[in-house]
């Protein structure tokens, strides 16, 4: 284990930490329609594959007084939407107080940048059937691992997550592969404004490396797909 893994834990415990030391710093969190103020946190989680940790975040935040942004994958081999369990988790996150917002992946499209036309309807389309899945407007955006092309880029039909005010005008803290930008996020203090980027899938009640999450993710994938065709297709067949 390197030096970094042994310090930087990422376990739901070491997480509330973090969220506390901020809050203890006299920081708020604000969402992406809010006017960012000297002090203000956003908060945001991208949603890779795992809903049931998303839901799980969010209570730990809510318990704390916390609001953030869940954005979710229409486009995910991991989970669908409209299946009950991840609805209910949805929902739950949405009735704990947070908002959600799309996570768009141009790679399930394009293989090089497309015209600005075509990239902002297929978000749209996107858009809308989230929006109509939930009852909830969709108006934010964050692209799943962003292009070059996407980056410090605004839109006119919705808010990117990587627009210049929210990516290079303020700090920047993400945790992409159990990496953060900064190491550890706050190793120099906290910045006067800042959007923080926390990945459910990587954090949980103990501490495993990334590659270790992905091959518990993989089991859990075979397991609730297994699952799903012994009672859809096994149970019901022996009861018809």
């Amino acid at each position: 284990m390197t030096a970094q893994q042994d310090t930087l834990r990422f376990t739901f415990e070491r997480y509330c930490d973090m969220i506390e030391g901020l809050q203890e710093a006299g920081r708020s969190f604000v969402g992406y329609d809010d006017e960012m103020e000297s002090g203000d946190v956003l908060l945001r989680h991208d949603v890779d594959w795992s809903p049931a940790n998303a839901e799980r975040m969010a209570q730990l935040e809510a318990n704390r007084g916390v609001s953030s942004t869940y954005f979710f994958l229409l486009t995910s081999p991991f989970y669908n939407l409209s299946y009950e369990a991840n609805r209910e988790a949805v929902s739950t996150i949405l009735e704990l107080g947070h908002d959600i917002g799309l996570h768009f992946s141009t790679h399930q499209y394009w293989s090089a940048e497309p015209d600005r036309e075509e990239l902002e309807s297929a978000v749209q389309t996107e858009r809308t059937v989230l929006s109509t899945l939930f009852d909830e407007e969709i108006s934010t955006v964050s692209f799943h691992i962003p292009p070059e092309w996407v980056l410090r880029r605004s839109f006119d039909p919705f808010q990117s997550t990587y627009e210049e005010r929210y990516f290079s005008d303020i700090a920047y803290r993400g945790d992409s592969n159990q990496r953060w930008r900064s190491d550890p996020p706050f190793a120099d203090g906290i910045p006067e404004k800042v959007q923080i980027l926390a990945h459910p899938g990587l954090w949980n009640d103990t501490d495993q490396l990334f590659e270790e999450r992905l091959d518990a993710e993989r089991r859990n994938h075979f397991a609730d797909v297994s699952s799903f065709l012994e009672y859809q297709f096994v149970d019901d067949a022996v009861a018809r």
